[in-house]
């Protein structure tokens, strides 16, 4: 029998969600809606946890719960030979050996729609406002903060406050569309549902990267001491390849280096266009997911593809060299200089 002591004695994480569970209710501890609301759906995954989130912020992570179901719904015919396909994750015949994972991430995220009595039901969700890892203040202006993180991979995410400054997706995406000087920056349409998307991806029930590990030759007559072993494993977050590495501000000489994670537009586009970059990186990324979804539902919406900012470069080296495009979107919506995923 799992007594109060040995509970607490088990790591943070698993004891925190064993008592998520523990509370939750049958329909899910935070599942109900105050509002008195019943226009949602009634979705076979359950919210659970909560810790240290009010009503507000709850109504607010529900809220962007099904908007991120209208973002995943609108990837389920996928066309390699368009644009959304090949900015976010390279032309057909580079990743043609990793489109069925493309494909299969999507189909799961999209499953979070399933309501109650579909037999495909994806894990419940412990969501939490209390940052239990401090992780939430990382970052500075310049370099982005996190809206929100996943937690080992598991389908838990601790919201931070930079998530509640985030509009509604219909929202959005009516006010940005309007604006006939800025409509096409994809960036701005970034929503409370996009963050939503990017956390579901990191989920290992959810999105499947390709992982390379190098590993010791055993045959004798081998030109190399090593070869590479590829398998699946749970999807992170991407890097730029072929770049000078950041180093952060101190108060004295560092030789800290800082790799430069692929958030925002920019960065996520450059995953699929460097020739420096592997076919699978693009792949291998969450805010990509959320990204294409993005664009694909302000065009599905609003009949315009929002394609800037557009990677169009003479060669490589014109990006290798030039950190300022490395540096990405002004505005930004993850710390660039980490990982969400703790």
């Amino acid at each position: 029998m799992l007594t109060l002591q040995r509970l607490l004695s088990l790591p943070v994480f698993l004891s925190t969600t064993l008592i998520a569970h523990a509370l939750a209710a049958p329909g899910g501890f935070i599942d109900d809606d105050k509002d008195g609301g019943d226009d949602k759906p009634d979705y076979a995954a359950a919210l659970t946890g909560g810790e240290d989130c009010n009503d507000k912020a709850l109504k607010a992570i529900r809220e962007g719960f099904h908007e991120m179901n209208k973002l995943f719904a609108v990837t389920r015919e996928i066309d390699w030979s368009q644009e959304p396909e090949i900015e976010f994750f390279g032309r057909e015949d580079r990743i043609a050996n990793y489109t069925d994972m493309i494909a299969g991430n999507l189909l799961r995220a999209q499953q979070y729609a399933n309501l109650k009595g579909n037999a495909a039901r994806n894990p419940d969700i412990h969501v939490r406002c209390d940052d239990p890892n401090d992780m939430c203040d990382e970052g500075n202006k310049k370099d982005g903060k996190h809206v929100a993180y996943n937690i080992g991979n598991e389908p838990h995410i601790n919201f931070c406050k930079k998530y509640f400054d985030l509009d509604p997706l219909d929202e959005e995406v009516d006010e940005e569309a309007s604006d006939s000087q800025t409509r096409l920056d994809l960036l701005n349409y970034y929503n409370r549902a996009t963050a939503w998307a990017r956390m579901v991806m990191h989920f290992s029930d959810i999105g499947q990267a390709v992982v390379v590990t190098p590993v010791p030759t055993n045959q004798s007559n081998s030109t190399s001491e090593w070869t590479l072993s590829t398998t699946t494993g749970p999807m992170n977050t991407s890097v730029l390849a072929g770049v000078i590495d950041q180093h952060p501000d101190t108060n004295g000489p560092n030789n800290i280096r800082v790799l430069k994670y692929a958030y925002g537009v920019t960065r996520a586009k450059l995953l699929a266009t460097l020739s420096t970059q592997e076919p699978y990186d693009a792949a291998n990324n969450a805010e990509n997911y959320a990204l294409y979804a993005q664009a694909r539902y302000v065009l599905q919406e609003k009949q315009f593809f929002p394609n800037m900012p557009i990677m169009s470069f003479g060669n490589d080296l014109a990006v290798l060299s030039n950190e300022q495009i490395q540096d990405g979107d002004r505005k930004r919506f993850a710390c660039f200089d980490m990982s969400d995923v703790v």
